[in-house]
């Protein structure tokens, strides 16, 4: 996906989250995050867009600390706090160089900042779903083309990640095809049964179970933001249920 997708897709779903956010109001419970309110979730989105604007600008080399970013005050409105941090994260992405490398969680050491032009895309997008869930009217990731990246972005993040003592994948073991329907997007994953913890190959293979779907309705599934309901599966239906058991974002 081009860059200048990923840039649109950042300014779009913040306005986007920002109106779900006043029309649902700080006390509303999130049901794709159960132990959030929409205030949780504002705040959440404001440190994690205003801790990467920090880490663009100041083309950190090492991590930063979120508690070195400016909080809110007592008396400053949550939605109004997430727009103006929106806004300059968006002007961050916006004005660096996407080689220009930076600290980034995935590497733990400088990578071109692209990671994270990227990954706000589709943090904004997941959480401008969760925000509208609240709101009761939650739509779909769009384009398709961005749902499909968010797709492989979650995939290859899932198999970047070393497993913990305590990891839901522990002793896990299974195939998944995933396969979407209206664009382009095919992905074969292994989970357990070798020296990786996760493996991921973009292609057409047999599997476990297979799970097809829209771009959107299938990235918001693998992020556990909706069930399987609607999507067609074949093979056994309990790796789909575990899927959501064990992996979640």
């Amino acid at each position: 996906m081009e860059i200048s997708g990923w840039l649109d897709a950042v300014r779009t779903n913040s306005a986007l989250l920002a109106r779900a956010a006043r029309a649902a109001g700080p006390e509303a419970p999130v049901p794709t995050c159960p132990e959030w309110t929409m205030a949780d979730l504002l705040g959440h989105i404001s440190a994690v867009q205003r801790w990467v604007t920090e880490i663009l600008q100041t083309k950190a080399q090492e991590r930063v600390r979120r508690s070195e970013v400016p909080q809110p005050g007592a008396g400053d409105d949550a939605v109004e706090w997430f727009e103006t941090g929106a806004a300059g994260l968006a002007s961050a992405l916006e004005a660096i160089d996407p080689e220009t490398p930076v600290w980034t969680w995935a590497s733990g050491a400088p990578a071109p900042a692209r990671f994270w032009i990227r990954r706000m895309a589709h943090e904004t997008a997941i959480h401008r779903a969760d925000a509208e869930a609240a709101a009761r009217g939650s739509g779909p990731v769009e384009p398709a083309e961005l749902a499909a990246d968010g797709i492989d972005e979650l995939l290859e993040l899932l198999a970047a990640v070393q497993m913990g003592p305590d990891d839901r994948l522990a002793g896990f073991t299974a195939n998944y095809h995933f396969h979407t329907t209206d664009v382009s997007g095919e992905w074969v994953i292994e989970i357990g049964g070798g020296s990786d913890r996760v493996t991921v190959r973009r292609e057409h293979a047999k599997a476990d179970v297979a799970v097809r779907g829209s771009a959107s309705d299938l990235e918001l599934f693998l992020y556990s933001r909706r069930g399987a309901d609607g999507l067609d599966v074949f093979g056994d239906p309990a790796l789909v249920a575990a899927w959501s058991e064990r992996i979640r974002f």
